[in-house]
């Protein structure tokens, strides 16, 4: 059996349409996993009791956590800088939820760009709210064309993406200007810009990872990064497996 993995949704409002709010993901998202050998599920963020989400993870294999806003600054201590981007606060308070259950369950992660830095959130860990401002020499983070190509290169750590690659050098694209500040207990991270800037975490346990990044832009021309989503659904099916001996 494919494994089945959960895709959480972005919101939006369509122009001239502010009553209907509406749920989303990137099609490379979905596209990828499937070609990767899973099952995609798109996950609708709901305003519910915690018991929906339970429901959910209990359907799902594995858990992809998708880009866009800025998690809220004070969910890891921190007053709003002048440069904090768009929040979603109810976003926020999904996901933390999504993660708490989903950590609970074993049931594998894979957070891209902002789902990297509200997994570190919900594990403990801190962010840089605005790297321009706040990181000496930092490079563009924010790239401005070519997004489904790479843009700079991050050393790689031994774990799960050095294994998967089998490299230590990686050319990656780059669209945020967010960034891990402290790592969370219980991660480590596995990979860095030359700037300095954190652009992986994985957890010790090998069952989540965070990669700042966007792969799903780039992994139906690039073998490489396909390969994490490969090795992802590779994690699932494993966890699911081992899941059902125990039944």
């Amino acid at each position: 059996m494919r494994p089945i993995i959960g895709i959480a949704c972005s919101k939006m409002y369509l122009h001239n349409n502010t009553l209907d709010q509406y749920f989303y993901v990137a099609q490379g998202y979905v596209k990828g996993i499937a070609l990767a050998g899973g099952t995609p599920l798109l996950l609708p963020l709901l305003d519910e009791q915690p018991s929906t989400y339970a429901a959910m993870l209990e359907a799902l294999d594995g858990l992809i956590l998708t880009g866009g806003e800025d998690p809220a600054p004070h969910l890891f201590g921190e007053e709003p800088q002048q440069r904090l981007g768009e929040v979603d606060y109810e976003r926020d308070l999904a996901e933390l939820a999504l993660i708490k259950l989903a950590i609970e369950q074993k049931k594998p992660i894979l957070g891209i760009c902002r789902g990297l830095q509200i997994l570190n959130v919900a594990c403990g860990g801190t962010l840089i709210q605005d790297i321009p401002s706040q990181v000496p020499g930092a490079f563009q983070h924010a790239q401005k064309g070519s997004r489904q190509y790479g843009a700079h290169k991050v050393q790689l750590q031994p774990g799960f993406l050095a294994d998967v690659l089998g490299q230590t050098e990686l050319l990656v694209n780059t669209s945020h200007h967010q960034a891990v500040k402290d790592v969370a207990p219980g991660f480590k991270a596995t990979a860095v810009a030359a700037d300095g800037v954190i652009e992986a975490i994985e957890s010790l346990d090998g069952l989540h990872v965070g990669v700042q990044w966007h792969p799903e832009r780039m992994w139906f021309h690039d073998a490489g990064m396909m390969r994490i989503a490969e090795a992802f659904v590779g994690i699932a099916k494993k966890q699911k497996e081992a899941a059902a001996k125990h039944v």
